[in-house]
């Protein structure tokens, strides 16, 4: 999945969780929780999708090997 295909749709999700359908790339549910977000993409009619945490925009996120 590229991610820059919804990059401006995640935008306005900070520090929210946000339910990907892979298929359409694109943002099918939102919440405050993972458990939020696939209740929303499910009554949607979303049942496969993925989780992603937004991060906040004004912290950086360094990885350790």
């Amino acid at each position: 999945m590229d991610i820059a295909a919804i990059s401006a749709q995640l935008e306005k999700h900070e520090n929210k969780w946000v339910a990907i359908d892979e298929t359409q790339q694109k943002i099918v549910g939102v919440g405050d929780n993972a458990f939020e977000a696939t209740e929303e993409a499910e009554r949607h009619g979303y049942q496969d999708t993925i989780l992603f945490k937004v991060p906040s925009f004004d912290s950086a996120l360094i990885p350790l090997a």
